[in-house]
This record gives structure tokens, C-alpha cells and sequence, in this order.
């Protein structure tokens, strides 16, 4: 039967001539062992790039699986270098000593969803470090599309109960589907789809609702409703042959001189930050981080047609704007934390890892389904590449550091491991924004803060009763199910499968892992390398990935890093252990 294999390989011993791939069909547990010779550890040929390299290693991996069905995807009559593996994007990762190149598996030259490997090589001389993601025997059925995509969007508006001048504003908006391949992997079938993305209709329900709510307590959504969640935008996937719509999951991160600059942010903290002198005015524009805030004057997002975006950032006529706008202080000031976290911890380059520009946009209100009067709107949101702040009683919630890094890291998420916002893979990529967001919060001004004194609450007092909305060290304090035992699979109407639900499962193996200690009190892992190697986990991931997923993908990691101090690589992986077993994976 078709299925994903998930590959978590490293070398464990600086040198070692042969090493074990962890190579797993599916969801499943077991392993099929190959061996990687140490042509595998040979260095760069003269004049190989690193693509070249990382194409060589992966094919000689392939070839050794010992696994016919994985060893044609390397196309021995083909002179390329497994041809059927798409170059992606290439990143170094100087906390592995290692450059990075991912692939994305396709056949007759149509990707594949899901599928996506990245190859780690050393920087030095480019012999292979590790290898991890998943593919997939080729497809099996027709490579032609039977219906256009004229007439799959046609059915899938059908399928929808989209009519009249709804039809056509969908129809207006959507962008041309892709063609794609899409393994069911429940039912052991391939399709041949067209992949609409950012559809802005929500799915008919086809489930059956609950007969009464499983999790009466707890906040299914980070804070109160936003366009983000009112709007209803799905990625749907309509078979190219008979046109049935058979998947859909959620859609929903120059030479200028900077100025310094100071205020009072919303908790009366006096903040320095960087601004830009223009016109004998200071604005906020910090051009070191391309950060850039705005204030949108208590506009409805909600207005059709939409509001239109402010012309310029925010201006003052002072560089020291003391206590006149403390949202705008709050949002540049947090902004250019998370920032600096991501660029300065993690080497990553911006939300995008290209230098995407992060504006915040102040002063914000949505009247969908929002009992409150305006202009009050209690929530933060990353949406349309952009933070949007709301407020509540006269505060801007731009003062939660804890929500900005959780919000921003969606947009991380959304540009590297691209994690499907759906049951378990969507529970993953809730719970990776929540650990960047509990981190950030906890690292400054510290770099990082002693753990003793970390808050593991995410939006302290936000919650229902004046809850936090998420606990790491107590899910079930918000009414999250701690371990897998309890996990069930939820109607898609229900929070997308359980997207807020269960991602306090992976929250609490996280608290386990960055507190857990042997025996004289020692970190059996220290949160500066924690740190790092979560972030390498979650770039590594692939679109469906879950929890388990997550733990295989950090052992190799874990593996990858400590290949030449197997005693520390051993108490790591014992933590890991420890930590996930715990909660069940």
C-alpha cells in the first residue's frame, strides 16, 4: 500500500563509516534498516556545488534503503541526479557547522504534497551530515488531469454552496490552482489534484457535529475572534479526474541611517528603539530590521470594500515620543525583540528567512462577531503578512510579548515547515508558535532569563475566567488533554480537527524537556541549545507532520549536533525520551 516514509538519518560518530538511517513507513514504529557507506562521508568534488552534493548524498542514500520502490525514485535511466527532487531553498545553519539544501519530490514533473527532504552537508568539504523529511514511491495513476481547472473550480464552488455574486467575487479572487499529487494516506490512494490556495470559502460540513462540546473550557482560538479566523479562507484540493473535492485545511508570518529613539509602552516602561529621520519628522521605520509600525486610526477590518492601508508609518516630531503613544511604543519595541531572537539566536533572516519587512499595524478593530463596542477589539493577530493589534478597555494588546512571538512565528512556520493547519500537523504548528512564544517572552533582558523564574503561561489572564489561554506545565488547568492517550479524532468543524486542543500535549513534552534535570540539579538540556535545536526541529518538519514527527525529527537533530560527544548526545536523547514518553509519544 502507498505510504509516506519519514527519514530522521544522521551520522552518530564524527567519522563513522556506516550509520543507520531511521527510515519509518507512515505513522508507523518500526524501522527498515539500510546501511550508508562511507562514500556517504566523501567530501565535495572539485567544482560541485552544494545542491550538487546534496544530491549525490541523497541519492546514494536511496539506493541503499534497500527498497526497490524508493531506489527508482533516483531514475537510473536518467542522467540527472535524482531528477524527480526539486531544488527548494538553501540555507546555512551555522549552529550545525552545516548548509542546508530542501527538495521537493515530484514525479512526471508534478510535486508532490507533503513530500519535502532537507539534506544537511558539512560547510566545510560538503560530506553529508543528516537527512531528514519524507517521500514516497511514485504514483501509480494517470499523470494526465481529466478536468480543467476551470471546471475543478466550477465543482468545487458547487461543492461549496457558492452562488450568484459570491461565485463570482471567489472566482474573481482565486489564483490559479497548482497541479499537484496528494496521497490519502487513510484510505491508500493517490490523486492527481488541483490545489486552490487562500479560497476564501469556508468547507460545507460533511461530519457530524458533537453532541456537546468535549472542551467546554478551554479558548479554542489564541484570543477573540479576528479576520484571521472570521474569514474563512481554505486550501482545498479537487481531484483532477473525477472532480470530487477530497482534502482542505486552513490557510490561515536600503542605505537609510536609523535614528535612536524612546517612549512609554503600554505597561509604563520607557523603551529604546530605532526609528528614521525624514523630513525633520521621525518615523517608525527601524531600517536594521525592516520593521515598520502603523496606525490604522480605529478602522474596521471587516469594512467592505476593505479600509485603506495607511499611507505611511506612524511620525512624530520628536525622537522621544515619552508616554503619547504607548500601542505604537509596545508593538515596534516587541517587534524588534522577536526580531532580534530570530535574526540574533537563530540566524534566521526575518519572519521569511528572506528579509521580509515586519509591520505592525496599531489602533485596529473587527466587528465580526465582536460583542464589544468599538473600538474595542481584544486580540493580536499575524494576518496577511502583517501584525494587527486590537484593544481592550484602552490597552493595546501590543503589550503581550507572549502572543506577538507566538503570532509571529506562524509566519516562520508558514515559510519553512509549512505545517497544514489540520488535526494533528495544525495541533504541531499551534504548538511551535506557543514555544517560541513562551521562549521569547522569557529571554530578555537576560538572553536568557534564569529558568526558575520563567512564567509558562501564554496570555496571562486572556484566558476564560481570568485564566492564561495556555499553561505548558498544567494543560488540563485550561482544559487541555495532557497526553496522547486522551487524544480522539475531532469533526474538522470542531477548531479544524483540534488545532488549540491537543497542541498542549507537545506543549507539556516541551516543559518536560527544557526543565527536566539529573540527579544534582544540571539541565539535562541547557535552553540556549534547546533553543536552537527546537528551531532546526520545526524548519525540518514537513507540511504533515505530527507530534511524533516532531520527536524523531529532534532526535536526529539532536544527533546531528553531538556527532562528536556521543556521552552528551546519549543524555539527550534519554531527555527526549523522558520528556515525550511522558506525555505518550
Amino acid at each position: 500500500m502507498p505510504s509516506f516514509r519519514n527519514i530522521n538519518f544522521s551520522f552518530g560518530e564524527e567519522g563513522a563509516e556506516t550509520a543507520q538511517p531511521r527510515l519509518r513507513p507512515g505513522g508507523g514504529m518500526f524501522g527498515m534498516a539500510a546501511t550508508v557507506p562511507a562514500t556517504a562521508r566523501e567530501p565535495a568534488r572539485p567544482g560541485e556545488s552544494d545542491e550538487a552534493a546534496c544530491r549525490r548524498h541523497l541519492q546514494t542514500f536511496l539506493e541503499d534503503t534497500g527498497e526497490e520502490s524508493l531506489a527508482r525514485i533516483t531514475a537510473p535511466d536518467r542522467p540527472e541526479l535524482v531528477p524527480d527532487m526539486r531544488l527548494s531553498a538553501t540555507a546555512a545553519e551555522p549552529g550545525l557547522s552545516a548548509n542546508s539544501v530542501i527538495f521537493q519530490q515530484s514525479a512526471h514533473a508534478i510535486p508532490i504534497f507533503g513530500s519535502r527532504i532537507a539534506v544537511d552537508i558539512d560547510s566545510a568539504d560538503r560530506s553529508l551530515v543528516a537527512i531528514n523529511g519524507k517521500v514516497t514511491p511514485e504514483p501509480d495513476i494517470d499523470p494526465i488531469a481529466s478536468i480543467s481547472a476551470g471546471d475543478a473550480l466550477d465543482r468545487l464552488l458547487a461543492w461549496g454552496g457558492a452562488a450568484g455574486d459570491r461565485r463570482a467575487a471567489i472566482r474573481g479572487s482565486v489564483a490559479p490552482p497548482l497541479l499537484s499529487w496528494y496521497l490519502d494516506e487513510e484510505n491508500s490512494a493517490w490523486h492527481l489534484v488541483h490545489h486552490f490556495a487562500a479560497v476564501p470559502m469556508a468547507p460545507r460540513d460533511e461530519e457530524e457535529p458533537l453532541a456537546e462540546d468535549p472542551f467546554p473550557e478551554l479558548a479554542r482560538s489564541c484570543l477573540r475572534p479576528s479576520p484571521r479566523s472570521e474569514a474563512a479562507i481554505y486550501d482545498y484540493f479537487v481531484d483532477a479526474h473525477d472532480g470530487a473535492v477530497i482534502f482542505y485545511f486552513s490557510s490561515t508570518p536600503r542605505l537609510d541611517i536609523p535614528a535612536p529613539m524612546k517612549g512609554v509602552d503600554s505597561v509604563n516602561a520607557r523603551r529604546d528603539f530605532f526609528g528614521l529621520q525624514q523630513g525633520g519628522q521621525f518615523a517608525l521605520v527601524d531600517p536594521l530590521r525592516n520593521i515598520e509600525t502603523y496606525d490604522y486610526q480605529g478602522a474596521d477590518l471587516d469594512t467592505q470594500p476593505p479600509v485603506p492601508f495607511p499611507a505611511q508609518p506612524l511620525r512624530y516630531a520628536s525622537s522621544d515620543i515619552g508616554s503619547s503613544d504607548p500601542a505604537a511604543v509596545s508593538a515596534h519595541f516587541h517587534a524588534k525583540l522577536v526580531f532580534d531572537f530570530f535574526n540574533d539566536v537563530l540566524k534566521r533572516d526575518g519572519v521569511d528567512d528572506k528579509g521580509m519587512k515586519l509591520v505592525s499595524v496599531v489602533n485596529v478593530y473587527s466587528s465580526a462577531q465582536n460583542p464589544l463596542p468599538k473600538p474595542q477589539w481584544g486580540n493580536a493577530v499575524w494576518w496577511q503578512n502583517k501584525m494587527w493589534y486590537g484593544q481592550e478597555n484602552g490597552v493595546s494588546f501590543a503589550r503581550h510579548l507572549d502572543v506577538i512571538a507566538h503570532e509571529l512565528t506562524h509566519g516562520v512556520t508558514e515559510t519553512s515547515a509549512q505545517l497544514i493547519y489540520r488535526r494533528l500537523p495544525g495541533a504541531l504548528n499551534e504548538s511551535f508558535s506557543d514555544v517560541f512564544g513562551i521562549i521569547i517572552a522569557n529571554w530578555y533582558p537576560g538572553e536568557p532569563n534564569p529558568l526558575s523564574g520563567w512564567s509558562w503561561e501564554i496570555g496571562t489572564g486572556l484566558g476564560q475566567g481570568g485564566k492564561p489561554i495556555r499553561d505548558f506545565a498544567n494543560p488540563a488547568r485550561t482544559g487541555q488533554p495532557d497526553h496522547f492517550s486522551k487524544y480522539k479524532v475531532l469533526p474538522l468543524n470542531y477548531d479544524e480537527g483540534g488545532v488549540h486542543i491537543y497542541s498542549g500535549i507537545h506543549n507539556k513534552a516541551i516543559h518536560r524537556l527544557l526543565t527536566g534535570a539529573d540527579e544534582k540539579g544540571a539541565a539535562t538540556f541547557p535552553i540556549q541549545e534547546a533553543v536552537l535545536l527546537l528551531y532546526l526541529t520545526l524548519t525540518r518538519l514537513t507540511p504533515t507532520s505530527d507530534f511524533r514527527d516532531s520527536r524523531r525529527t529532534l532526535e536526529s537533530v539532536v544527533r546531528t549536533y553531538h556527532a562528536s560527544d556521543p556521552a552528551t548526545m546519549n543524555v539527550r536523547l534519554a531527555a527526549i525520551a523522558s520528556a515525550f514518553g511522558a506525555v505518550g509519544l
